[in-house]
């Protein structure tokens, strides 16, 4: 992994480097906020691994993050009804095989449908339905993706394997 240079807190002022094995983000569901935290993991991988998985990472964390955001109003007021925007968690890990991520958000509950195994459908170009293909494409593209919801928190964790032509 690439070191990262930081300067530590009560250490004086001069950087030491640290190698960071991870990528940790605590964010609002915006989707202003999503596009910023895209770019910021593009920046944190880019010369760790391959365009196509990096691709691939952020295609899928860019349909989840954004249904978060998306989905958000639909159960966001607070107890005295003021508005109030879930809360999203991710990390993400670079292991031999690709990369592990784990998001964690307060947002509604996933419909049960979402993850059940399913396949795309055949479909005529003029009658292509508008939405439902997100769930699908977060399946075709990561692996040992599981989900479960426990007290009032989405919890989500996948892994997006490494290109075949990528050395690991």
């Amino acid at each position: 992994m690439t070191p990262i240079e930081r300067s530590e807190p009560g250490r004086g002022t001069h950087a030491s480097t640290q190698v960071q094995p991870m990528f940790h983000r605590v964010l609002s569901a915006r989707p202003i906020t999503v596009r910023d935290t895209l770019q910021d993991i593009r920046r944190r991988f880019h010369r760790e691994v391959s365009d196509d998985t990096l691709g691939r990472l952020e295609l899928v964390l860019a349909e989840v993050m954004n249904n978060v955001a998306e989905h958000a109003p639909e159960a966001a007021a607070g107890p005295e009804g003021d508005a109030r925007l879930p809360v999203i968690h991710l990390c993400i890990v670079r292991h031999a095989n690709g990369l592990a991520c784990a998001l964690t958000d307060d947002g509604v509950s996933l419909p049960e449908e979402c993850v059940l195994p399913r396949s795309l459908p055949a479909l005529v170009m003029d009658d292509l339905p508008e939405g439902g293909f997100g769930w699908f494409l977060i399946q075709d593209l990561t692996q040992a993706l599981c989900y479960y919801r426990e007290s009032q928190r989405n919890y989500l964790a996948f892994s997006i394997p490494f290109a075949q032509t990528e050395e690991a």
